[in-house]
């Protein structure tokens, strides 16, 4: 169930990205225009200064949304296989979605590609990568402490 789950997850996310890759670029402004009125009006209201940008903005959303694609698709294949010997495909697909991603927006009506922006969204998959990794081994770390804990408890 779990694996599913994740395998859903990482689909999900993967079609995401591609159908923002896809919309027309008057689309994507309207959209990125919409998510900076919105952050505005949350900093107003904490009462915090804006130091963003629109365009920091759409680039901290593209970081944002390929870490969280890192993390599934490093989750999904953690959980089928392991991590062992399958980081270099783990790490193919996390170059390949952004270079696909880019692909799909140069096609795209009103948009365009970047190489900076596939090295932007190849360092989220990374960050993603990296934050399921940290996770990975403190749950590890800690299930072997409890192990030993347990273990001497019984010893004596």
């Amino acid at each position: 169930m779990k694996k599913r789950l994740l395998l859903t997850a990482t689909v999900a996310i993967t079609a995401f990205i591609f159908i923002h890759s896809l919309m027309p670029g008057d689309e994507s402004q309207q959209e990125s225009d919409s998510v900076f009125i919105l952050f505005e009006q949350i900093m107003k209201f904490l009462h915090l200064p804006n130091l963003f940008n629109e365009g920091s903005i759409r680039k901290l959303a593209h970081f944002i949304e390929f870490s969280v694609f890192g993390f599934f698709l490093s989750s999904t294949v953690h959980a089928y296989c392991g991590f062992k010997n399958q980081i270099f495909k783990i790490l193919f697909f996390l170059l390949a979605v952004p270079v696909i991603d880019e692909t799909l927006q140069y096609f795209s009506d009103g948009r365009s590609s970047a190489v900076k922006d596939v090295l932007l969204d190849f360092s989220g998959c990374l960050f993603g990568l990296s934050i399921l990794f940290l996770i990975t081994v403190i749950v590890s770390k800690s299930t072997k402490m409890q192990r030993t804990v347990s273990n001497n408890a019984v010893k004596k």
